[in-house]
């Protein structure tokens, strides 16, 4: 039995929860990701997964034996990673995880020069609005709204600020007046983001000045281009990043309300697992990313 093998099968076996997912995740048979588990409890002495015909999970000593799997796995990837690093120039497959919009607006544009850069690199985007888990899930980076780090096994890094505003269509202010205060949005029809962290509490400031307004809706949708669509289309007044609304704004599409209050800011932050940072492309990927956003936010 080859032991890094048989540890690597067991570890995709757990994270992608199905031993047919495993195999096909690694391109073997589901026979032999069998086989590797079952030569892992037979070395073991131990039953490292409880098996019926509808679930898997692991027993108390997989639980164990899959946190440890975990470190030694990636402490010999770090180690490859390392001293390819100091040898070659930057290759590898980067799996990387950032919401619709912002990977449609802002990462989609740019990467393509950061791949003409580093032609070894290969980047799997997967553009998705809910929270992931990166760890279970084998992103090597993720960009996301969420601060704040209560994993110790991930390193965040600010990315850039994103302005916002709200706003409305032409037709929709043809049927309502425009708010002339935050606390009028409660009289409104207000489009709500429903990933939010308080989907129905807006915050705005002015001359050092904060208010905070609970708006109603009839529509909440978890995806920000969608919800501007809407805004668009008149269902109502929504808050969203300038660099969703600017285009529909120049084309006369939208109009920014209450541009004496500003709301909230929201930021993106990098973030990826602390094992990786002597991944040199990972490295040189985060390092490009912090320059361009700060150059063109």
């Amino acid at each position: 039995m080859d032991k890094l093998v048989a540890l690597t099968v067991f570890r995709r076996v757990v994270e992608l929860n199905g031993f047919a997912a495993a195999a096909a995740d690694l391109g073997y048979s589901a026979a032999a990701v069998s086989k590797h588990v079952r030569a892992l409890e037979s070395e073991l002495g131990a039953r490292l997964l409880h098996r019926t015909t509808r679930r898997l999970s692991l027993t108390d000593a997989g639980r164990a034996y899959y946190r440890s799997a975990v470190e030694v796995l990636d402490q010999v990837h770090s180690m490859d990673e390392l001293a390819k690093s100091l040898s070659q120039t930057p290759r590898g497959h980067l799996r990387v995880n950032a919401p619709m919009s912002v990977g449609i607006e802002l990462l989609a544009p740019v990467v393509g020069d950061f791949l003409a850069t580093y032609p070894d690199i290969h980047i799997e985007l997967s553009l998705d609005d809910s929270r992931v888990d990166m760890l279970q899930q084998g992103f090597d980076l993720s960009i996301s709204g969420a601060s704040g780090l209560k994993d110790s096994s991930l390193v965040g890094r600010t990315l850039a600020e994103l302005p916002r505003r709200v706003y409305a269509s032409p037709d929709y202010l043809r049927q309502w007046p425009a708010p002339e205060s935050p606390e009028q949005l409660g009289e409104h029809r207000c489009l709500l983001y429903s990933l939010a962290e308080e989907t129905a509490r807006w915050r705005f400031a002015r001359d050092g000045r904060s208010e905070t307004v609970a708006v109603g809706s009839h529509l909440e949708i978890n995806n920000s281009m969608a919800l501007c669509q809407a805004a668009v289309a008149g269902a109502g007044i929504a808050l969203l990043p300038e660099f969703i609304a600017d285009r529909h704004v120049h084309s006369g599409r939208l109009r920014p309300l209450l541009e004496e209050w500003r709301p909230e800011p929201r930021f993106l932050y990098l973030t990826y697992p602390r094992h990786r940072e002597s991944a040199r492309a990972l490295r040189v990927f985060v390092d490009f990313l912090l320059e361009t956003f700060r150059t063109i936010h």
